[in-house]
This record gives C-alpha cells, structure tokens and sequence, in this order.
C-alpha cells in the first residue's frame, strides 16, 4: 500500500511540474485601480514592452499602481514598480519602446504629464517627458518598430510639427525622415527576414527603401491589427479583423511562410488587437479567443501548434489586447475584470494582467519545411534544375535527400539538384537545431515539356549580370498573356512578382543586399525557366 502511495505521488508531482500554471501575484504590484469606477478610460493594459529581459513596460489607460499615479505607464523588475511623473493625460499609451537607451511612448492622449507638445508621443528624459525635436504629432500613434537602427513610427497622424508625415515616419537619434504615405492608418511593424513590414488599414505592406512600400496581394478580406515573426520557422502572422486570406477560411490569423499565404481556419474565431499575440515556446499564441457556455461570453488564449489550434484556457471576461514573454513566462493585459485560469467560469478579480507559464514543450518549435517555387518541373535539354529551400535559417546542420540514386547530402538550407530523367520524387531535408532533429518531405514531378508549346525554344536572357542597378530580362514569348517573373530572395523567399508584358522586362533592385537572386518565369503558372541574378 505505502508502494502504491509513493508510485502515485510521484507520478502527481510529475504531471504537476508538467502542468501549465496561471497566476496574478506580482511582487511589488498590490493594486492596479482607478480613482471611480466611471472613468473617461477604464483601466486596461495595451501594450507590455520587454526590455532585455530584466524591466517589463506597462502601458495602457486610466490607472494608478498601488498607491502612485501612473495614469498609462509604468515600469517593473519583479520587485519593484515605477511611474513617470503623472503619466498620461486624457487617453492611453499603444505602444512603448527603447531606442539607443531611451524610452519613448505612442498613444491617443492629450500630452505627458502635461508637458508641452508631448500629445500621442513622448519621450522621457530621464526625469520629465518632452516633446520630438520637430514639435507635437497630431494623431494616433499605434507601434514602434526598430529596423536597420532606425525608429520607425505607425499610426494615424499626418504631422509632426510642420513635417508632413502619413501615417508612417522613421528617426535615426538625430533628423526625422520622410519615409512614405501609407494613405490610411498604419497598426502594426515588424521586421521578417531582414526586410521591414506594415500592417493596416490597407493589408500588408514591404518597404522597398526611400518612400516607397510594396501591398501584398492577395490581401486579407480586412484589417490588420498585428504582426509577430516566428525567427526560427521564417514566418510571419498576421492578425486583425479579417475572415479569409486567398479565398480560404482564416479568421482573425493568417501566415505569410515567405512564398505564399497559409490560411488558419475557422477555430480562432475572433478579431486579434494590436499587441495581442506573442511568439511564446516557439509557438504562436494569441488572445481573443472566444468560448460560449449557457449564454455567456468568456475570452481566453489559444495557440497555434503548426496545424491548428489548441486552446489554453484564461476564461476571461473581456477583451485581451496584450501578450509579452518576459523571463519565460507570458503576461497577458487588457481590459479584463475577472479571469478563471483553466475553469470556464471567471472567478477571479484580476489588475487587468496575468502570467502563464507553460511547460517546456521539447522540440516542438522546430517545424521545417521544405518550400519550391513549383511541384511540377520541365526537362529542358535533358536537364531539369530545381531549386529547393529550407525554412529554418539559424539551425546548425540540413541534410538533403532528393529521392535518387544520389543518397543523402550534407549542405545549406537552399539547395539545388539536377534532375535527368522524369519521374514522382520524393525529397527530404533533415534538420538540427540545438539537439532537436526533425525531418521534412515534399513530392515533385518531373515531366517531359510536351504539354508546353516550343518549350526548348522559349529563352531568357538576363542582363547585365552580375548588375549593381536594374536587370533586363529579354524573352522570346510568342504569347505574352499569363506569363510573370517571380524573384526569389537570399533565403528563397519571394522578393517580387513582375508580369511579362512585352519583349523585354525590368527587374527594380531598389532595396535589394547584395548576393545572388533566382529569377523565376512563369507562363500559364508553369515554371518553365530560371536563371540566377548576381546583384553587387
């Protein structure tokens, strides 16, 4: 019996230390309150912002934390809460951020403090908030996003000062630069795959350099509140109002993998805010989610597993506009008043923020693929070149098999093989990252190119390459309809679409790193020819 007892306690504490844990007890906050409970902005948290892992950022609108004023922002340190003078007046902090060692904040409020020109941005001196050098922004701002060591600063505002800016603008630490006209509200940045992102009001957008941005089509069949990348797949998430990407179910979530859009079904159900969704465990989580028990309305967190979505729990009564990982762990803010862990009924009082930790879930990160431009590939001449590319930029070893005679090959995350007879392939790269080995497939097809007219005959010529400026490309199409360049990227990944309308096209490079580019063309959505770009 007492064998028994003892099997049993081990096993409980073993599922214990395995178990997710949900808490609100924060050393040194006691309180997160208002002045009344009719207020011109209930408490809520919008934003949490972590700087190297040792200071969180709070920011939101309408409280006070324990007995100071802070009024939309403050920071802590596990033990101890600071506020910045009386904080922000009439309004709430969207965004925070530290840039070259200094704090600045985005939102809808009337000033800082009251200190002059500090409306919808402020900068904190060390003792008071100030103003930019340029004067007071006169609308919304809702993100900050560092790339290239320069700030760059989304909202709704078209000013700052007497400088025009809309809706988007950039600083270095010393001028303030005009950087685009995104014409409607800009919500969201993030920077995937070196290059920098917006989200909004008009989908997504790349910035290509100087003032110009480049909108994803298709877009999503809505907004867009959010952006999280996931560093370690190469992909990037993107959340708002919307309902469908490309004509697929994707609610609330969809992902751009760097080739192509993948829809995320149904099971999320709801609009993500902007700031509500964070990489956690290697793994995408949002807030929002949804859950319907006996009339009732609860809110909670889900998370995105690879395929589909799990639900974690939080039973919260309202809307969660914010998700950070600080020291393993991921807080959650918003405008809550109660939450219920796991339960499905809210039991709890909450300050508008709580802690998940979640158990470390092994090698569940890795997720690898293996991405081509195309599943079905010509014999030109008795050769057919494909071009295969790995998703996990940052892991220590790949190891290709192309499904041939060839056996196994140790190599890079992009590769390319030379197939010579026709036939159904079955390719696989085996990746390992930090101990954890996974493998990932893909079938294509080799094909004779009977099913194209005069395929042996149709050329491309590139030039000049190398080029430190724009490549020609010059095809000998008989038909021009249904045909279009697609470049492919350092890593593989799309860098443009251009339509072949005519005898020669012209491939911009504006943006562009120097390296080597592949240069795909497509006629009838059939790959048929690709030539590498030198750009120096």
């Amino acid at each position: 019996m007492k064998k028994l007892f003892s099997i049993f306690c081990i096993f409980f504490v073993s599922i214990a230390s395995f178990s997710q844990v949900w808490n609100d007890d924060f050393n040194g906050i006691d309180s997160i309150w208002n002045e009344s409970v009719v207020q011109l902005n209930p408490i809520t948290i919008s934003d949490f912002y972590n700087y190297k892992d040792s200071i969180l950022y709070l920011g939101g609108g309408g409280f006070y934390v324990n007995n100071g004023i802070s009024h939309g922002i403050a920071s802590w340190n596990t033990d101890t809460i600071i506020t910045y003078q009386q904080g922000v007046e009439y309004g709430g902090v969207n965004a925070i951020i530290r840039y070259k060692d200094t704090l600045y904040i985005g939102g809808s409020f009337h000033s800082a403090s009251e200190n002059p020109n500090t409306a919808n941005l402020a900068i904190w001196n060390g003792s008071n908030w100030r103003s930019t050098s340029i004067g007071e922004v006169n609308a919304y701002v809702y993100d900050f996003c560092i790339y290239h060591d320069t700030l760059f600063i989304a909202g709704n505002f078209e000013d700052i000062g007497e400088f025009e800016c809309k809706k988007i603008v950039a600083y270095n630490g010393e001028e303030w630069i005009n950087v685009g006209d995104m014409g409607m509200w800009t919500k969201a940045l993030a920077v995937f795959n070196d290059e920098l992102y917006a989200g909004g009001y008009w989908g997504v957008r790349k910035y290509l350099g100087g003032t110009e941005w480049e909108t994803f089509n298709p877009r999503p069949n809505g907004y867009v509140n959010e952006l999280m990348t996931d560093t370690i797949n190469s992909f990037l998430f993107v959340g708002g109002q919307f309902s469908a990407i490309n004509g697929e179910d994707s609610w609330g979530s969809a992902m751009w993998d760097g080739f192509k859009w993948n829809a995320m079904g149904t099971a999320n159900g709801t609009t993500i805010w902007p700031q509500a969704s964070a990489m956690y465990r290697g793994e995408y989580y949002v807030g929002n989610s949804y859950k319907v028990e006996d009339g009732d309305w609860t809110f909670g967190i889900k998370k995105w597993n690879g395929e589909s979505w799990d639900s974690i729990g939080g039973a919260f009564s309202t809307t969660i506009s914010a998700l950070e990982v600080f020291r393993d762990t991921l807080y959650i803010g918003g405008l809550f008043g109660f939450w219920g862990g796991d339960s499905p009924v809210p039991d709890k009082r909450t300050k508008c923020m709580v802690k998940l930790y979640m158990p470390d879930n092994g090698c569940d990160y890795l997720k690898p693929r293996i991405n081509t431009y195309a599943d079905t590939f010509y014999l030109n001449n008795g050769e057919a070149i494909v071009n295969l590319y790995n998703n996990n930029p940052y892991a220590d070893s790949w190891e290709w098999d192309f499904g041939t005679s060839t056996g196994s090959v140790s190599a890079s995350q992009v590769v390319e093989h030379t197939y010579t007879e026709v036939g159904e392939f079955n390719v696989q790269v085996t990746v390992a990252q930090d101990g954890c080995v996974k493998t990932a497939e893909k079938t294509i097809w080799i094909e004779l190119g009977g099913g194209i007219p005069d395929l042996e005959s149709i050329e491309m010529q590139v030039f000049p390459n190398p080029s430190s400026h724009d490549f020609t490309v010059k095809t000998n199409l008989l038909n021009y309809k249904n045909a279009e360049i697609k470049i492919a990227g350092l890593n593989g990944h799309l860098k443009d679409i251009i339509p072949v309308t005519s005898e020669t096209t012209i491939i911009p490079t504006k943006g562009w790193s120097a390296g080597t580019y592949i240069c795909n063309l497509f006629i009838e959505e059939k790959l048929i020819k690709t030539e590498k770009l030198v750009f120096e």
